[in-house]
């Protein structure tokens, strides 16, 4: 259930960020603490963490509680990966348990306070200016109330014809007022109510910023940790586990310049984790082992091998008869050895320090951080595929003279600093090769345009097979530079011996079954501004009578 390893060793940080405690001791022994994570090695499924505590206790013993580890849905995977070291004391049989965060300890940190704070007094701004606005429709409606009063009027029967103007003046005079008392009001409480989005804006981002500063009030692991102190001092307690719950995946950016021919590659890390806690300060490093893998090879068994007489072929109703049969007869039993559909991300492994301490928070969006830039030196080629394409593309190749391994993934592309999209990139090793595309090049124009076809005797079946065919290539630099060019095309291949192909070019290519493809050809031209290169090619087929040709 839990872990059987509780280390009592020393442990010595690298990197720590105090812990808080949390009030006096309730008892005269028993100390309430708290931990904060210092350490946090991420895999690409899953993360190792270290939290660390210090107090100072009095000589003899004592317990130390704490429930601040996350436990998730997977909370198996903590509490069996869970190892304990002490510093400072002995340490006894540790007791274990769960628990929820209580309110001081959800806002426990002064980034939470504060921002606790600021909501708090955002929300009580919002409610006096609900007031004031509610006060001002009272208005609207005081207003209403004399109107409808002022139409209610009728004149008494001895009213005489002076008093009766006299009405009709104070009924058009307060009226008017009423009627431009409820405008005012309407004008001042929708300026308010429009004053109010504003407001209510700035609390949702408020809550917004608190939601990533509380941890959140899932469950928790409770640790009680009986300790020995011979003297009175500092106690340092770590604890490192397995969360399921954190993430990383390589992403790197690519930087041509095709002035200077120049390659940057820049190397980051996108990293995320979903704990519920705030991860403030923390030593990160990403490696590219993946602790979730199989650890063992496969078994292999013996491979049994028999023969059987021929078996008559029967009638088919006594087939499907003995099929029934077999159907209800238990399975043979065969050993099979074990499939692991896992991938390893590099195939070695390799872990990547940051620099400084970060702070990623729960449940956000994955965070890039950069790791280092390499500067390459590039060959730079403009590619003609003219078979498909009517324009090049740019093509930098480079050798990846790092000293260590690229680990693969996505590389956004861009070209004189203009954005081209991604592309990927597989495992390179150090002193491997490896090339990028940078997209077209609409200043280096490809024609290809079939001269001639000859198929024989068109519409029947010739004595003997034969198709020819001449075509041409043209490729245009419209740009105001000189580009080294690699135009690539292709000729009919045969598996065949009555199929025979004859090919010839001009220029003839200075490479031949390119990257161990046959048939498909290289030509290499320096192409300067304004030039063209043409390559005339020609192929012949030919085959026996009655065979077609696929």
């Amino acid at each position: 259930m839990f872990s059987k390893s509780v280390s009592i060793s020393h442990f010595t940080a690298t990197c720590l960020v105090g812990s808080v405690l949390m009030g006096s001791p309730a008892l005269a022994d028993r100390f309430e603490a708290t931990s904060t994570v210092t350490t946090a090695t991420l895999y690409p499924q899953g993360a190792m963490v270290t939290r660390e505590l210090r107090l100072t206790v009095p000589q003899g013993t004592h317990e130390i509680a704490l429930a601040d580890i996350p436990l998730g849905a997977q909370s198996a995977m903590v509490r069996d990966s869970l190892q304990i070291a002490v510093e400072g004391a002995r340490i006894g049989p540790v007791r274990y348990g769960t628990a929820t965060l209580g309110e001081a300890a959800l806002y426990q940190s002064d980034e939470a306070q504060a921002a606790k704070a600021m909501l708090d007094a955002l929300r009580d701004e919002l409610r006096i200016k609900e007031r004031e606005i509610a006060a001002i429709r009272l208005e609207v409606s005081a207003a209403e109330d004399s109107l409808a009063y002022l139409e209610g009027l009728t004149a008494g029967e001895n009213a005489t014809s002076e008093s009766l103007a006299a009405t009709a003046r104070m009924i058009r005079k307060e009226s008017l007022a009423a009627r431009l008392a409820a405008q005012d009001a309407t004008t001042r409480a929708q300026e308010a109510e429009q004053a109010l989005d504003a407001l209510r804006e700035d609390i949702r981002q408020a809550e917004v910023e608190l939601s990533r500063l509380v941890p959140s009030d899932a469950e928790r692991l409770a640790l009680t940790l009986p300790v020995t102190a011979d003297a009175a001092g500092e106690v340092h307690v770590s604890m490192t586990y397995m969360t399921p719950n954190a993430s990383w995946q390589p992403l790197y950016t690519a930087r041509l310049d095709t002035e200077a021919e120049t390659l940057s590659l820049t190397r980051s890390v996108l990293a995320s984790q979903q704990t519920g806690e705030v991860w403030a300060d923390v030593a990160l490093s990403f490696a590219t082992d993946n602790p979730t893998r199989r650890s063992f090879p496969s078994e292999l068994y013996e491979n049994i091998r028999r023969v059987y007489e021929p078996r008559p072929v029967e009638p088919v109703m006594r087939s499907e008869a003995m099929s029934l049969d077999m159907a209800s007869a238990p399975a043979p039993k065969m050993e099979a050895a074990q499939v692991a559909m896992q991938t390893n991300l590099s195939g070695l492994s390799q872990t990547y320090h940051f620099p400084t301490p970060a702070r990623l928070y729960s449940g956000d969006d994955a965070v890039e951080f950069a790791l280092s830039t390499l500067d390459l030196t590039p060959e730079i080629t403009v590619r003609a595929v003219p078979l498909y394409e009517d324009v090049g593309y740019l093509m930098a190749s480079f050798t990846n003279d790092s000293g260590e391994m690229l680990v693969p993934g996505p590389v956004r592309l861009l070209r004189d600093g203009v954005s081209l999209g991604e592309t990927e990139m597989e495992t390179l090793v150090d002193g491997a090769e490896a090339e990028l595309a940078f997209g077209a090049m609409d200043g280096i124009q490809l024609d290809r345009v079939v001269l001639t076809r000859n198929e024989g005797d068109r519409g029947v079946i010739s004595k003997s097979g034969e198709h020819e065919t001449e075509w041409r290539i043209t490729v245009t630099n419209l740009t105001a530079r000189e580009w080294p060019v690699e135009i690539l095309d292709r000729v009919s291949v045969s598996e065949q011996e009555d199929l025979k192909i004859d090919w010839t070019a001009s220029p003839m290519p200075d490479v031949e079954d390119v990257d161990d493809k046959r048939g498909v050809l290289a030509w290499h031209v320096d192409l300067a501004a304004g030039e063209s290169q043409e390559i005339v090619l020609s192929e012949s087929l030919r085959w026996p009578d009655g065979k077609f040709l696929q």
